[in-house]
């Protein structure tokens, strides 16, 4: 054998240990990403299950010719639950926490942390009595009442 026919074959098997370096890192980094995606999932999972609200009143007040929604929900899970991820809908239609009188966990009204066993108390103007309301939680867990 020559030099020649030696070079070649460590060209080759450099080019095959190359070639096989490549193709390892792009299958484990796609496996990493599967993996981190499946965690990510489970972990959403389990907070869905560990949440749970009930929606403890919900009443209409007139407060001088003005209708008013009082809607007080119980926190009964064990996730903390952010405020400004807390979506209410009165008779299907989203009401932003800006068109809201008040929007407060347990009398706090600067806080956006809703802790398990707090109460989130909202107050909002509305044109007519409404029939139902419905919140839902960040992690999509929803309570509705009829009014």
């Amino acid at each position: 054998m020559g030099f020649s026919v030696s070079g070649a074959t460590v060209i080759l098997f450099l080019g095959i240990f190359i070639s096989f370096g490549v193709a390892y890192t792009a299958a484990n980094n796609g496996f990493e990403q599967v993996n981190d995606a499946y965690e990510d999932t489970s972990d959403d999972e389990l907070t869905r299950q560990n949440t749970a609200i009930d929606v403890a009143d919900a009443s209409v007040a007139n407060e001088d010719g003005q209708l008013y929604l009082n809607v007080s929900v119980n926190n009964s899970g064990s996730t903390a639950l952010s405020v400004n991820d807390t979506d209410i809908l009165i008779d299907g239609i989203y009401t932003g926490h800006t068109e809201m009188a008040t929007l407060e966990v347990d009398g706090d009204g600067g806080t956006d942390l809703w802790l398990p066993g707090e109460t989130l108390q909202a107050n909002v103007s509305v044109e007519s009595r409404p029939t139902r309301v419905k919140v839902v939680t960040g992690p999509g867990v929803a309570a509705t009442e009829v009014i």
